[in-house]
């Protein structure tokens, strides 16, 4: 990597049009991210859910994808309105299918003032969500003029819509954040040169990013939530590492360093600890490739992506941006900046006035340095208040209750039509219907169809019996003779009456020899509510117990069982992911500290900000606002809030230990290192707010939880554990926290940092130290 920096820095015209080019290419690639990306994700291919719903389509010939067209007369009967809504929905070539309130009473409500259609689709979900706005289009337009009021909705009209509103959340973020980054930047430098070099590379890595995703979502499928993970992740990463290298390089031009001394003061410093900060981000964010589950994975690699080109461009870009600046970095300058002389080579430092100069706009901590430079003097009580109050914060989360965005609208905004549809059919009809629990019952090949009624009747009776049951429908439940049922069940449906033959043959079925049933359980409450969750749980384990089949294979599917398989392989998945995040970044960490304490501390701190911004996420949003707490939020709030505090870890510990190898002081190296970082900590975390708060302004409840989550842990993170709990428990556990420390000048290392006349100061040229 040295030798890839110093080339950036020796031809800086040559790496910007390499990147200019780049940029360019990617421009178009980007534009059609949009169309590349799938909507939804939040499911578990491999759960029972899916399986039992393959068995449905196979043996049952159920389409593949449905829709609902609601269709809603407040003046008169809307009944008169079906016979062209399904006549229109049967014009649309992908339409395979439909039914209305003519098949199923149940779909029309009591005052008759609204109905629905459902559309049958042989197709997968990206051809079903293409015809959405064609079908929405087509039967408003002819609807409309009886005063109809029409809503496209189902599964995949919420995917859809989800889909567009997480692109214009997007777009909102992005107009919110920039600003706001360009009012911080500049509180922050003082300078227009530096508030807009940032901002432009951040503009490029988000460019690069999305042409990636692109490319990717080519070889696999990507969620839509692709697009704000890259603008969440990126803007906060790529400007975080520019700060850090900016802040470093301009303090040395401070201190009187030439510009290309200076640079390269900065790129082995900060630009090194920037590169283990990525590679933290990195790490962290694999994990979530391990549930194998679309949303994770997307977030994932979204994450990966770019953070690894905001590190490219912190490697290459940025220095050969500033070297060809140089001064000018400087250019319009809010505060007078007055070069200091160097010191000359080897002068010794004296220990109290070591790091005494700040960053223009990033004054240090002034008075309130010696308060907290008291406080760290008793180290003991400051720690165990900390542990008390993250305790306290962190306490409403054992009253969370966690659950997938399925089977519920509440995610979309309350103008988006999927919502509103849903929402009409809950307040007319009894939408428990609409979405009802399947248990499909497959015999061994050669069983009789007798055994499988029996077995049938004693999975409709055990579904009766569980206390969130509304209504059970099966074979056995429709009225008739044992003898009739036994004859439609060999085949003989002409012995039933007329009207009970399509009921019969509804749940019924024979292939290859297997007979095949199903029991249809409706229950008490909505299916997003906690009961309908615990009834797909109590199935389950009630229902395999029909043993008077031997080898009866039992899948329990239905909307809410699809959230359910969702949130159990996370809850699977859990002790794999932070037991990877956690090991990864111990060894990680220890090659960046040279020491094993310290990576546990950082595991110790970092575990303590995602308990309380959790627990107070949980009390804002399940206890203030009444939303419930989306399952993925706890996951992803982990692996992006653990890479990204890294920042601060390795920025602050790489200037303390810069001081401790200086000046073998171990009290004054953590002081003097907080006092250095301290502006730069808190200026680092005001940008990541400002990014994360943009993200409040989504519609979508998934991304403003994360939005408001990731925020809270940095406010925590920046303000709390980096400037009180994280110097105390340096203190208490002395100078073995530095591990070895070299002794030798020209000891190996990754990457020689030249020793700071403080933390700031020009090289001593005499001696080197390592990160």
């Amino acid at each position: 990597m040295e030798s890839v920096i110093r080339a950036a820095i020796r031809r800086p015209r040559t790496v910007i049009a390499v990147w200019l080019v780049l940029a360019a290419l990617c421009t178009p690639l980007m534009m059609g991210l949009t169309g590349a990306l799938k909507a939804g994700g939040f499911e578990n291919p491999r759960g029972e859910d899916r399986k039992g719903q393959q068995a449905l389509e196979r043996d049952f010939h159920e389409p593949e994808e449905t829709l609902q067209a609601v269709l809603h007369d407040p003046d008169s009967e809307v009944t008169r309105a079906v016979p062209e809504a399904a006549r229109l929905a049967k014009g649309s070539p992908e339409v395979t299918s439909v039914q209305d309130y003519r098949e199923q009473p149940t779909w029309l409500s009591k005052d008759r003032h609204t109905t629905f259609l459902q559309l049958g689709f042989d197709a997968d979900a990206t051809t079903v969500q293409g015809e959405i706005d064609g079908l929405r289009e087509k039967l408003a337009g002819a609807l409309g003029e009886r005063r109809v009021d029409v809503k496209v909705t189902g599964e995949q009209a919420l995917d859809y819509d989800m889909s567009v509103q997480s692109e214009k959340d997007t777009v909102t973020a992005e107009l919110i954040a920039f600003p706001l980054l360009i009012i911080v930047l500049l509180l922050v430098f003082r300078s227009v040169g530096s508030m807009l070099v940032p901002i432009v590379l951040a503009g490029v890595a988000l460019v690069v990013a999305m042409a990636a995703g692109t490319l990717l979502a080519q070889v696999t499928d990507l969620s839509v939530l692709f697009m704000n993970a890259v603008t969440i992740i990126g803007l906060a990463v790529s400007v975080d590492y520019c700060l850090f290298i900016i802040k470093r390089y301009r303090d040395e031009l401070t201190e009187g360093a030439g510009p290309q001394a200076a640079l390269e003061t900065a790129m082995r410093t900060a630009g090194h600890a920037v590169r283990f900060s990525g590679l933290a981000v990195v790490v962290a964010l694999l994990a979530l490739l391990i549930p194998r589950m679309m949303v994770f994975t997307s977030i994932a690699l979204a994450g990966i992506v770019v953070t690894l080109i905001a590190l490219a461009i912190s490697m290459t870009l940025l220095p050969a941006v500033l070297r060809l600046l140089g001064p000018r970095i400087n250019w319009g300058s809010l505060k007078s900046r007055e070069p200091r002389e160097p010191l000359a080579s080897g002068e010794p430092l004296a220990p109290g006035k070591a790091g005494t100069s700040g960053e223009a706009g990033m004054p240090r901590a002034g008075r309130g340095a010696g308060l907290l430079t008291r406080l760290h003097r008793r180290p003991l009580p400051l720690l165990l208040i900390s542990v008390v109050v993250f305790g306290a914060l962190a306490l409403p989360v054992v009253n969370v209750r966690l659950q997938a965005p399925v089977a519920s609208a509440s995610i979309l905004p309350k103008d988006a039509e999927s919502r509103q549809g849903i929402e009409r059919l809950q307040k007319d009809l009894d939408s428990q219907d609409l979405f009802p629990l399947q248990a499909v019952l497959t015999a061994p090949r050669g069983t009789p169809p007798g055994d499988l009624l029996k077995a049938v009747g004693t999975a409709a009776d055990r579904a009766e019996g569980l206390k969130e049951t509304g209504s059970v429908r099966s074979v056995t439940t429709l009225g008739l003779p044992k003898a009739a049922q036994e004859a439609a069940a060999s085949g003989q449906l002409e012995a039933l009456p007329r009207e009970a033959r399509a009921a019969f043959a509804g749940l019924w079925s024979q292939r290859d020899g297997r007979y095949v049933s199903r029991v249809v359980v409706v229950a008490k409450d909505e299916p997003d509510s906690d009961g309908a969750h615990d009834l797909v749980r109590d199935l389950r384990e009630a229902l395999p117990g029909a043993e008077v089949v031997p080898g009866l294979d039992t899948k329990v599917t239905g909307a809410t069982a699809h959230g359910v398989d969702f949130d159990d392989a996370l809850v699977g998945a859990l002790p794999a992911i932070l037991g990877a995040v956690a090991l990864i970044t111990l060894a990680l960490l220890s090659r960046a500290f040279r020491s094993w304490r310290l990576p546990l501390l950082a595991l110790v701190l970092n575990a303590m900000v995602v308990a309380a911004s959790l627990g107070l996420l949980t009390l804002i949003s399940q206890g203030a606002l009444g939303q419930r707490i989306d399952s993925t939020t706890p996951v992803l709030l982990f692996a992006i809030m653990f890479g990204l505090s890294m920042d601060y870890m390795v920025i602050m510990i790489a200037r303390m230990r810069e001081r401790y190898l200086l000046v073998p002081d171990h009290r004054g190296a953590v002081t003097e290192g907080m006092r250095n970082t301290a502006g730069l900590v808190n200026g680092a975390a005001v940008i990541m707010v400002a990014v994360f708060v943009s993200f409040l302004a989504a519609k979508i409840s998934v991304v403003q939880q994360l939005g408001l989550g990731l925020a809270l842990a940095v406010v925590l993170d920046a303000l709390v554990i980096r400037l009180l709990v994280m110097p105390a428990a340096l203190n208490l556990l002395g100078p073995r926290v530095w591990g070895r420390v070299p002794t030798a000048p020209s000891a190996p290392s990754a990457g020689p940092v030249p020793q700071p006349r403080s933390a700031t100061g020009p090289a001593n040229p005499s001696k080197e130290v390592k990160l």
